[in-house]
């Protein structure tokens, strides 16, 4: 199936944020028309395509704002596509699929998905969920507040840029640091990255950034699982979900091995998760 995309003026690379296309990965035309239609309604533009190959050229020269991406496709399994655009920077990623086992909600999670939706699912609900990630994103820096958190917490030179959220105080943000640097790691949520002290970089999604920005930034670094569901997933946590836990874990890994296991994430039996070095 040719990729079909909604004329834009300027290149996608060179796009503000708000602006660059959702890339729909669908093999159905019609279940991919679908969604184009009613993203397209809600000002977003778009562009698909049908296989994992037409998916990565996409990835890569479209630039795309977020990634509605299904996991089963003709040549291959989703789930590589969704490891790959992982690795992109500033990108989130919507898993769909048809498939309910909680099994393949994890490991669609597991490898770098910052939300996942069940076939079926309601049109407004898609909708609702990209716009919230795509506040997610535009958020993940500037929402920490002007406390540093203890131990060894440094300004970066340079401030995180400040987009427009609703959600956002002034005073917060003009304190806002753009890195920290702890146990010899400089976290970077603004920036979707860890970089480590032998100046490896290993590479955030959307929610593992906003995640890390609301610990960094809350008294005793503590969040409870609503909160984090809320501020950083975008919705009310059911007791089924096991989103906010997965995603934790996700964190967890990529800071223990950027800190050598000087820091981690620790589960607070009855309060939540802890960012503890």
């Amino acid at each position: 199936m040719a990729a079909r995309s909604t004329p834009s003026p300027v290149p996608a690379g060179d796009l503000p944020r708000q602006q660059r296309p959702v890339l729909v990965l669908e093999d159905d035309a019609a279940v991919a028309a679908t969604i184009c239609t009613a993203l397209t309604r809600d000002g977003w533009n778009t562009v698909t395509a049908a296989t994992l190959a037409e998916g990565r050229l996409r990835l890569h020269r479209d630039n795309p704002r977020l990634v509605i991406a299904d996991l089963g496709l003709p040549d291959g399994n989703g789930i590589a596509f969704v490891r790959e655009a992982a690795g992109c920077a500033d990108l989130g990623i919507i898993v769909v699929s048809g498939r309910t086992e909680e099994v393949d909600r994890v490991i669609g999670l597991e490898v770098g998905a910052d939300d996942y939706l069940t076939k079926p699912f309601s049109l407004r609900e898609m909708v609702a969920r990209v716009r919230a990630l795509s506040r997610r994103l535009d958020s993940v820096g500037p929402r920490a507040a002007p406390h540093p958190p203890r131990g060894g917490l440094q300004e970066a030179q340079a401030a995180a840029p400040v987009p427009h959220d609703p959600e956002w105080k002034p005073e917060a943000t003009m304190a806002e640091p753009a890195a920290w640097s702890i146990a010899g790691v400089s976290l970077q949520p603004s920036r979707f990255r860890l970089v480590a002290a032998d100046s490896s970089e290993i590479r955030l999604t959307g929610a593992e950034a906003g995640l890390l920005a609301l610990l960094l930034t809350e008294p005793e670094h503590l969040a409870d699982r609503e909160m984090i569901s809320q501020r950083v997933l975008g919705r009310r946590l059911l007791p089924e979900q096991r989103g906010v836990d997965q995603l934790a874990s996700n964190l967890r890994q990529k800071l223990l091995g950027a800190s050598a296991g000087q820091m981690t994430i620790a589960a607070q039996r009855g309060r939540g998760y802890r960012l503890v070095w």
